[in-house]
């Protein structure tokens, strides 16, 4: 009798770290331990920034960058950033989009309750523009995000920006599903969205277009995320989207040039 061939769907994780953290021993801190926990859970690609850049930004970026451009593609680099542009710490607005250019990115990581800052219109203004105009992703933390008071009015001042909210968690599908019913560039991770039943609602409802997939490596593991998208009860084609396609599009929409 001939096996039944299992097709394992292409996994792309967009949230992982390397480097070290206070007061934390993690699952590993380098190149090596993320290729290998990669390996582990069948992870294609991984967008991840390096915690040196919580220390300094331009060290901690061009680590990344160095580390991502020695990986073979498997991956990518998240850059970063503060609101503070033309200071010591960043360039202004023209010399910034010049080396997001140069050295591409793929998406914006943003730390404003940890680096002391609000991420809205008045004080990410300049940042904010040179981002929309590149249509580079930018995440948030599930800590680290803006009120959702906020949220509406910066994915509406900047539409272009796709805007991705990691750890989306229980009992915040009251945001949830109406940022998905009247924004279009709200993203959400899926990896503890565990309300009963919510990720097969959301895709019912909305589509599967605007979900996506990040494990929060080497702080937590893949294998409960991946568990939830597996199990969902939606279509092979919409968990191939949450999985990898969804942010293969937006990785495909940035305006490099």
């Amino acid at each position: 009798m001939n096996e039944a061939k299992v097709t394992i769907p292409t996994i792309i994780d967009i949230n992982c770290m390397i480097g070290y953290w206070p007061n934390q021993k993690l699952r590993f801190h380098d190149t090596a331990g993320l290729l290998a926990a990669m390996e582990s859970y069948r992870i294609s690609q991984c967008v991840a920034y390096h915690s040196y850049a919580h220390i300094n930004l331009c060290q901690g970026n061009d680590l990344i960058r160095q580390i991502a451009a020695k990986s073979s593609e498997k991956i990518k680099a998240c850059y970063v950033l503060r609101s503070n542009l033309d200071s010591a710490e960043l360039p202004d607005a023209p010399g910034l989009m010049k080396q997001l250019r140069e050295q591409k990115p793929v998406a914006i990581k943003l730390f404003p309750n940890m680096h002391r800052y609000l991420a809205d219109e008045f004080y990410c203004s300049e940042l904010f523009d040179v981002l929309n105009e590149l249509k580079l992703p930018v995440m948030f933390d599930c800590d680290q995000k803006p009120s959702y008071d906020r949220l509406p009015a910066l994915a509406k001042n900047y539409p272009e920006i796709p805007f991705i909210l990691l750890r989306q968690n229980l009992n915040e599908s009251r945001y949830t599903l109406p940022l998905l019913k009247k924004t279009k560039n709200i993203f959400f991770d899926t990896s503890i969205m565990i309300d009963t039943g919510l990720i097969d609602e959301i895709v019912n409802k909305y589509g599967s277009e605007r979900l996506l997939f990040g494990s929060a490596m080497p702080f937590y593991v893949p294998s409960g995320g991946l568990t939830m998208i597996f199990y969902a009860r939606i279509k092979d084609s919409d968990k191939q989207n949450i999985l990898s396609s969804n942010w293969l599009g937006l990785e495909r929409g940035i305006a490099w040039k």
